[in-house]
């Protein structure tokens, strides 16, 4: 009887009682190696937890789940004079991270540190420590502002237990700890201009033989070598932007400018043509076809650059 009074009391408790809460801070101190051809950065930090109760050794149990490799050479774990526990970890990461270069100068980036515990949930529950935890503020990435910084917890599942054989069920869940660095490049429109500047320069240098007289020899040169320096300053813009496997903002405008360029080519040889019969009606045609062509490319070229920047 009173083995059967203890399975029914264990049974209708065991819903109520929970692990032990540790509450779980990050402090940043470094951001740098931006790699992104390796899809990568890394993060120097410190991670700390102040808790109630027995000591509980985190050293070797904490496991950074998003990280590529990791160091620490500072570890500490003491009992203050108020009965709680304070541990402290250094560490050093290189972190992996999806790099989207695609908006590029105007990009933006969510950098995330992630910790998990070894222990599952019936062990150890993280809660974020939000007042102490964040970004120093004497951090510089070259290139980039940080702008906003959160750190969160949360439960993840996974659907298996690893092999234990005394689990109670196929899956099993885990506390984790993220902190969220956002940054922004540091002055677009400058790098953009930097990089474009020379794009639209020829651009502009190309519509000029729809506003010149018959029989000049600059209508086709012209455009030839507005291409030529488009062309040339794309090589130049891939030798310093970022590499990157998707088609990017710089990209797209270089490819919008060459199609262009072509297209010209096409109205202004046909023009010419048309112009070399000397008949006044024809020469007179092909100035109307000239201009509506150059508004039509004009129109066409704006609108393509705008529906860039929003895509």
């Amino acid at each position: 009887m009173k083995h059967a009074c203890f399975i029914i009391t264990a049974l209708l408790t065991a819903p109520f009682l929970s692990a032990r809460e540790y509450p779980l801070g990050i402090y940043i101190t470094g951001l740098h190696n931006f790699d992104y051809v390796g899809q990568t950065f890394c993060a120097d930090y410190w991670l700390w937890s102040l808790y109630d109760g027995e000591e509980t050794d985190f050293n070797g149990y904490l496991d950074p789940v998003n990280d590529i490799s990791f160091s620490s050479n500072i570890y500490s774990s003491e009992q203050l004079e108020n009965g709680k526990h304070w541990m402290q970890q250094k560490i050093q990461a290189v972190c992996q991270y999806k790099w989207n270069m695609r908006k590029f100068p105007f990009d933006s980036a969510t950098l995330k540190i992630e910790i998990e515990d070894f222990r599952d949930t019936g062990e150890v529950v993280f809660v974020a420590d939000k007042k102490n935890s964040g970004v120093s503020n004497i951090i510089e990435v070259d290139g980039w502002d940080i702008t906003d910084f959160e750190i969160k917890d949360s439960v993840v599942e996974y659907g298996t237990n690893f092999g234990n054989s005394l689990a109670g069920s196929e899956g099993s869940e885990y506390s984790r700890i993220c902190a969220e660095v956002n940054i922004k490049r540091s002055n677009p429109w400058v790098t953009f201009f930097k990089l474009t500047a020379g794009v639209y320069i020829s651009i502009l240098i190309s519509f000029l033989p729809f506003f010149m007289k018959p029989n000049t020899d600059s209508r086709l040169s012209l455009p030839s070598a507005g291409l030529f320096a488009v062309v040339s300053n794309k090589y130049v813009v891939e030798s310093t932007v970022p590499s990157s496997t998707s088609l990017t903002l710089l990209d797209s405008i270089h490819s919008a400018a060459m199609i262009c360029i072509l297209m010209i080519f096409v109205v202004v040889i046909q023009t010419d043509g048309m112009r070399s019969t000397e008949e006044q009606k024809l020469i007179a045609k092909s100035f109307r076809i000239d201009h509506v062509f150059a508004l039509t490319f004009a129109v066409l070229f704006t609108a393509v650059n705008i529906g860039l920047f929003f895509r």
